[in-house]
């Protein structure tokens, strides 16, 4: 599974806002499946030939796996599901002191531009095969903006 900053590769990164999202939002967006890399308009330009492939060949098959999906239009940015995160409070120290993930640790999610982006879904305790299936992100949700699938 490709993770948000393959994505972002192949991404303009202007965060030029043409599709409503900015690029790392768009790279979280395309990881779960809610929008397809034809939606970024910069990518249909020239300088950006066969991107959109690529995205879709990092992005493989449709599957019905199970996943996670924020709704921007319901999210406050609170940060509450990135306080929350098994994940993150097994595997990074600052979590388990209550401060968020800093930049260099490995993250399921965190706060961009004051909503909450899947960073890489895969490190989701949910999904690993021997795991109890967490759902405390959706949990704490207090605007309910997590969905579990």
């Amino acid at each position: 599974m490709a993770t948000a900053e393959e994505l972002l590769e192949f991404l303009p990164g202007t965060d030029c806002r043409q599709c409503g999202v900015s690029c790392a939002e768009f790279a979280g967006l395309l990881l779960a499946r809610e929008r397809p890399p034809e939606d970024c308009p910069v990518l249909h330009e020239p300088d950006y030939a066969g991107f959109i492939e690529a995205l879709h060949e990092l992005l493989g098959p449709l599957t019905a796996a199970a996943g996670m999906r924020v709704d921007p239009e319901k999210c406050n940015g609170c940060g509450i599901c990135v306080a929350m995160c098994e994940f993150h409070l097994g595997n990074c120290d600052a979590a388990r002191l209550g401060k968020g993930p800093r930049p260099q640790d490995q993250m399921v999610f965190h706060v961009v531009n004051g909503t909450v982006v899947v960073v890489r879904q895969e490190l989701c305790t949910r999904l690993v095969q021997a795991a109890e299936k967490c759902s405390k992100c959706a949990q704490y949700c207090p605007t309910e903006a997590i969905e579990l699938f």
